[in-house]
């Protein structure tokens, strides 16, 4: 069944990088419009990219045990994944327990939070990008 759909990784890939900038997009128009209604939706983004962004690094660690890859970006794809993806889980009870205690810290560390996710998140895209496209890993011939 699996095998119908495979590979998996390409196909999830994407989700994270444009819903973690979208939610970027979105607290800063938030902010440069005054209008919190798109602070909320950049928070419910956030929570999103964050819950399948495990789904995520899963499907790229199976694609690369089921094709036995082993290239020097790949190390450098992984490495930002996993930084990606630990930063945002981790960062849910801190924001949660900064919303709690103030709005003020919770937005400002929301922001710089996202700045750095959307740009760990690029990198990660960058390195697989060069893996498929300068080295043709994972590419079936």
């Amino acid at each position: 069944m699996l095998d119908n759909i495979l590979p998996l990784h390409p196909k999830l890939v994407h989700f994270p990088i444009a819903l973690l900038t979208t939610a970027l997009v979105f607290e800063l128009l938030s902010r440069c419009l005054r209008k919190n209604s798109f602070s909320q939706t950049a928070v419910f983004i956030y929570v999103f990219a964050t819950f399948l962004t495990p789904l995520v690094v899963w499907s790229g660690w199976w694609e690369q045990t089921r094709l036995q890859l082993h290239h020097p970006v790949l190390t450098q794809h992984r490495t930002f994944a996993l930084l990606t993806m630990w930063t945002a889980l981790v960062s849910l009870p801190i924001l949660w327990f900064l919303y709690r205690r103030s709005v003020k810290a919770f937005k400002t560390f929301f922001l710089i939070l996202l700045i750095a996710l959307t740009i760990t998140v690029s990198i990660t895209g960058y390195f697989g990008g060069e893996m498929v496209y300068e080295y043709g890993v994972g590419v079936e011939r």
